[in-house]
């Protein structure tokens, strides 16, 4: 029995030292992939001022989230806390940030997923954003530096041991925001002619996050359909959807309602119409 017990126990020791060797070489791994610096390429845009401006940018910025994961001042918070395991994941505060980040900086996170030092960004949904244009960039930077420095400086992000290995075992689970990034900008909704072309680009800005840019789903982190699953909705059931998060069965839709009441209810009646006309429309178009 004596004997037993001393197996025992050197088994379950080995498997504890096993198990710490593991979780050491998981979180050195990871960090030097944290570490990794990507090419700091040129992102200069011509800035915009004035009244008009901001308020075009904040009107992008409701729309496209901006003011959905960094509050409505900008001055960030804590936007998903997946506890000790997986980890907890904060927007920064903007205001903060536009003081010591250039608009070359600012306009390289957004559309491309890359900070000043080269690191790549890791929940900032830069892959959402690659096709705003210069001058929508230029509206929401005047947006957000019209808004006073406040708040606190946010925390970094805390990435647990689940999260660390779905980033090493990227197959199955994270990858950089880089990555994505690259992807995205081989990919665009069809061209449904040039009365859509408003609502196509608007859908390249305000759902390519989760639907993926050619709007065929499974986008960013996100198992969201193909958007041709709009035409099973009439224009008020789909004003509903966007407005509410409520679907055309009457119940709420995960992901999707939660996007619907941070952002997506923004979007005007005509919007709404433009969008509903153009996904309907691409849907008709034969599959390439």
């Amino acid at each position: 029995m004596r004997r037993l017990f001393k197996s025992t126990s050197y088994a379950l020791l080995a498997c504890v030292l096993a198990s710490l060797a593991f979780s050491i070489y998981v979180y050195f791994a990871t960090t030097r992939m944290f570490d990794q610096r990507y090419p700091v390429v040129a992102a200069a845009i011509a800035p915009t001022t004035g009244p008009e401006a901001i308020a075009r940018g904040k009107a992008l910025a409701d729309r496209t989230g901006c003011t959905d994961c960094h509050k409505a001042d900008l001055r960030g918070g804590l936007f998903h806390d997946g506890g000790l395991l997986e980890g907890r994941y904060y927007a920064s505060n903007l205001t903060r940030k536009a003081q010591v980040y250039s608009d070359e900086d600012l306009v390289r996170i957004v559309r491309q997923g890359v900070r000043p030092d080269g690191r790549s960004v890791y929940a900032m949904p830069s892959s959402g954003f690659v096709r705003l244009t210069d001058a929508e960039m230029a509206d929401i930077i005047a947006f957000v530096r019209s808004l006073p420095a406040g708040g606190i400086e946010q925390p970094e992000h805390y990435i647990g041991p689940l999260d660390r290995w779905g980033l090493l075992n990227a197959a199955h689970g994270f990858k950089f925001m880089v990555s994505y990034v690259a992807d995205e900008q081989r990919r665009d909704p069809v061209d449904a002619g040039p009365q859509h072309a408003v609502a196509r680009h608007l859908t390249s800005i305000a759902c390519r996050e989760c639907h993926a840019g050619d709007l065929t789903g499974n986008g960013w982190d996100s198992d969201a359909p193909d958007l041709a699953v709009a035409t099973s909705y009439n224009l008020p059931q789909f004003t509903r959807l966007l407005r509410t998060g409520i679907g055309v069965d009457g119940k709420e839709h995960g992901l999707m309602t939660t996007v619907a009441r941070g952002r997506l209810y923004h979007l005007t009646d005509q919007e709404i119409a433009g969008i509903h006309a153009y996904l309907v429309a691409r849907a008709a178009l034969p599959r390439r």
